[in-house]
């Protein structure tokens, strides 16, 4: 058998080389989710037995990835088949199948029959699954509870394997410690480096929250999205609550409830999916609002927000997609002296009432920049915000109430003159 377990030093090591071999293994955690299954996986959710095969999207794909499975040692593992056909899809597919395992030794197989571009792209395939593991630095119990190994039918062989008829992620779940740290150990001496970073976005699922169901935090989102993002001007292309953009377009608010990162990633790539999917005249914009996640810790919220800007290169999403991240307790790194002091009023730019995600499409923004200065923006809004002052705001921010801001009058962006 492929060996299905590694330490995270090797495997990060590992990981710097595109190497025509796609078999190997990582580590991320679970949790049981509790969001809605997605569409395809609906059958499997319903289920009564967790390790029951689902149903696959047609004989020819059953059969083959049936015996596969058994070919390779892995007939028991529970068999999935995603409907997937973009890889927003597919990361949504498999952070719903990481994050459902319920913790239990299990195996499941999930295939990707309909996925063509990573069948046709073996490399396409192997960012995917370098960023599903850079994301599981972040993730909870890492290396002890879940590892997960690769697939394609253009891989090198793994231990005299045949090739796989579609590509495939292999979970495998344990209930209790599977791998010995004394690799990992001794390559940090015996400190773990991310072991601070993953307390922090722990802490933040605990704290409870004033505003506690979702028509309280979409209200709240809404209150701050009129007062500092539309009457402040924080963005000059939002007109109001509802819409945003070049074309205008309809604004969507959706809330998860996700704690953990294997979550709020499946909420994520449900959203880019959606977004893909729908005409700009619609749907311009999102604002995905993640009230209980990460709360307490802006530096793990800003690790998390890597994670995604990263994938937006590494993947090839940049020329559809960008992302804007904002956070309670945010702070620009811009080089300026941001923490006290008046630096500080240009955080609120981005410090919203809970952790969210703002999700642009990027033909709109390079639309937006051709008549606004890029750089003008961040100077006006800076003004905009001093001219309030870093203590008042961050009451009005911290008591929900933006009544202070009524009766101001705040400074227009700057546009290109037109000849």
């Amino acid at each position: 058998k492929a060996q299905m377990m590694t330490s995270r030093p090797k495997l990060l090591m590992a990981l710097g080389v595109v190497s025509p071999t796609i078999a190997f293994a990582f580590s991320v955690p679970f949790n049981t989710i509790h969001h809605e299954p997605s569409m395809c996986l609906e059958k499997l959710a319903r289920s009564p037995a967790p390790r029951s095969p689902a149903p696959f999207a047609s004989a020819v794909t059953e059969q083959s990835v049936g015996a596969w499975a058994v070919q390779v040692g892995r007939g028991d593992a529970g068999l999935i088949s995603s409907n997937a056909a973009s890889t927003a899809e597919a990361l949504r597919d498999f952070w719903y199948v990481t994050a459902s395992m319920d913790g239990v030794t299990e195996e499941r197989i999930i295939a990707f029959p309909e996925w063509t571009s990573a069948l046709n792209d073996v490399r396409a395939f192997l960012s995917v699954v370098n960023h599903i593991a850079s994301c599981s630095d972040l993730c909870e119990n890492l290396g002890e509870t879940l590892v997960c190994a690769a697939r394609h039918p253009s891989g090198a062989p793994v231990d005299e394997e045949p090739a796989p008829p579609c590509p495939m992620l292999l979970l495998r779940s344990f209930s209790g410690t599977t791998w010995s740290s004394g690799d990992e150990d001794a390559y940090f001496n015996g400190v773990d480096p991310f072991a601070a970073l993953e307390a922090q976005i722990g802490r933040g699922h605990a704290q409870e929250h004033k505003l506690s169901t979702d028509a309280q935090v979409l209200e709240a989102t809404h209150r701050w999205v009129d007062a500092l993002i539309v009457r402040m001007r924080v963005c000059p292309f939002s007109s109001s609550v509802e819409r945003a953009g070049l074309p205008a377009g309809a604004v969507s608010y959706p809330i998860s409830r996700a704690t953990t990162v294997e979550q709020v990633y499946q909420a994520f790539w449900e959203q880019v999916e959606l977004l893909a999917h729908t005409d700009e005249r619609q749907l311009s914009t999102v604002l995905l609002v993640v009230p209980d996640f990460a709360v307490g810790s802006a530096d793990g919220y800003d690790a998390f927000a890597s994670t995604l800007n990263e994938a937006l290169t590494s993947m090839q999403f940049e020329k559809q997609l960008q992302l804007v991240f904002f956070h309670p307790e945010y702070t620009f790194r811009d080089g300026k002296q941001r923490v006290g002091g008046e630096g500080e009023a240009a955080n609120f730019a981005r410090r919203s009432p809970y952790p969210m995600i703002n999700l642009l499409r990027t033909p709109q923004v390079r639309s937006a920049q051709k008549g606004i200065p890029t750089g003008s923006v961040y100077e006006t809004n800076e003004r905009n915000l001093l001219s309030v002052g870093p203590e008042k705001l961050a009451q009005m921010l911290q008591a929900q109430d933006w009544s202070g801001l009524e009766g101001r009058e705040f400074e227009a962006h700057p546009t290109h003159s037109r000849h």
